[in-house]
């Protein structure tokens, strides 16, 4: 499974994406983004799986009526 990477150097700074990991569990994500990335030191690294975004750009463009359960 796919993840992107994300962190932020100091809280109140704009998070980034950084990279992305391959990991087989969420678990392992987030040790391979941890010892991928490690070159700072981070205040918050965050690990998102692929099939977990929720695309906004290139999709129709949302109507009045949606449920906030959609």
């Amino acid at each position: 499974m796919k993840y992107e990477v994300f962190a932020r150097i100091n809280q109140g700074d704009e998070t980034k994406h950084i990279g992305n990991v391959t990991a087989e569990s969420d678990r392992l994500a987030k040790m391979y983004a941890y010892n991928t990335f490690d070159e700072e030191d981070w205040d918050m690294l965050a690990v998102v799986r692929q099939d977990d975004y929720l695309r906004v750009s290139n999709d129709p463009k949302p109507t009045a009526g949606v449920s906030a359960g959609e």
